[in-house]
């Protein structure tokens, strides 16, 4: 039987050969590399809205590695006496509209423009007159 080469210089066994150990080799690797926590891993991102009832102060914290932190950035960022009036995470947008006469609007969506136009909507149902975006933060 004539032994044909290709541009490896191995004959056609050979090469079909080495080709499937090295696929063997691959999988084994990306199998042992998910098993111990190494690539492929997801990483969680975390965010919050602070607001202070009373002064309306607020905060906005994003791309937190745990929802505690993330609660706490927000709060740190709002201030004393503030409460945590939403979350989100991978992927999410949040935000705060603000009204003239004090009102506040929050929202959190997918998206960044509709984060903020929910927000605005709520600030409207809220009573708010001349609505404006005060804080827009996403994920990721």
């Amino acid at each position: 039987m004539k032994s044909t080469r290709n541009q490896t210089g191995l004959p056609g066994n050979a090469r079909r050969y080495l080709l499937a150990r090295m696929s063997a080799l691959s999988i084994l690797a990306a199998v042992a590399l998910t098993g111990c926590g190494g690539g492929g891993e997801d990483v969680s991102y975390f965010g919050a809205i602070a607001v202070n009832p009373v002064t309306r102060a607020a905060g906005i914290s994003y791309n937190y590695q745990s929802q505690a932190d993330a609660n706490a950035g927000a709060s740190s960022k709002c201030g004393l006496g503030c409460s945590i009036v939403a979350t989100f995470g991978n992927g999410m947008c949040g935000a705060l509209a603000r009204g003239s006469n004090g009102a506040v609007g929050y929202a959190v969506n997918p998206s960044k423009s509709n984060a903020e136009s929910d927000a605005m909507s709520q600030c409207r149902l809220a009573g708010g007159t001349s609505c404006a975006i005060g804080l827009s933060e996403c994920n990721g």
